[in-house]
């Protein structure tokens, strides 16, 4: 019994995960367990493996050492398994990655009709939802070189959502926008968080961090270096590293 509940209850498992570019070990051993509805934030410096390590779990970044399992499902070098695992795991990236001859409906209405056969009129029923979930229902018509950064983005979480996905991965969503578009797409995140669905976030937006996430996790140079409450690693961190990677972002 015990072990179903577990299963229920862990989403994603890596472990002891390597990467090599080359000769370059990018990850060195990384382990990390999120459970369904969990938000879990990735800090650290550039060049820590972060976002690698997040590519992983939806077989964007090959790993070559090591375990990931993603809602039950082993990730390897099957296809099938990649292709039922890319389907439960949608990503927001920096760049918007939108099409520009699309209009935002289609943009968003894409890979539902092609990737899960689903009939127009309810792709698009969905799609014009997703859109007044992430507050711009009134753009389904504009083509993405129309609309703000924000604007961009928060298309591409709503065209993410539209697969239906039970994980979410963001890998620096906000990093490329202007000061004052950051909070319309941390505003949206964060009531994804609410809705509990489970998240994975590579950020530096610390004030998102301490509100929303569930753990905070540091790493450098590839490794995990210390991961707790936001409560803890940001007031009473444990490790050197973490102290001195804080006190250049506080």
């Amino acid at each position: 019994m015990s072990n179903i509940m577990l299963d229920k209850k862990e989403i994603i498992i890596a472990e002891d995960v390597h990467k090599w570019y080359g000769k370059f070990h990018v990850l060195k051993g990384v382990s990390l367990t999120v459970n369904r509805g969990e938000v879990v934030v990735l800090m650290g410096p550039s060049g820590s493996g972060k976002s690698t390590f997040i590519r992983t779990f939806n077989a964007l970044e090959e790993y070559q050492q090591g375990k990931i399992e993603i809602d039950g499902i082993t990730l390897s070098n099957d296809l099938k398994n990649i292709d039922t695992i890319r389907r439960e795991v949608g990503m927001v990236f920096q760049q918007f990655n939108l099409f520009p001859h699309l209009s935002v409906l289609e943009n968003v209405t894409l890979a539902p009709i092609w990737v899960r056969k689903a009939r127009k009129i309810q792709a698009e029923e969905q799609a014009m939802h997703l859109l007044e979930r992430v507050g711009i229902l009134e753009q389904a018509q504009k083509y993405p070189g129309q609309l703000s950064g924000g604007q961009q983005q928060r298309v591409a979480i709503a065209r993410a959502l539209a697969m239906q996905p039970k994980i979410m991965l963001f890998d620096e969503p906000t990093s490329a926008l202007d000061p004052e578009m950051v909070r319309e797409v941390l505003d949206v995140m964060r009531n994804l968080a609410r809705d509990g669905m489970t998240m994975v976030v590579v950020t530096h937006e610390v004030g998102f961090a301490r509100e929303v996430a569930d753990r905070v996790v540091l790493m450098d140079s590839g490794n995990l270096v210390e991961a707790g409450t936001p409560e803890a690693f940001f007031n009473d961190p444990k490790e050197e590293r973490t102290r001195k990677f804080l006190s250049q972002i506080l």
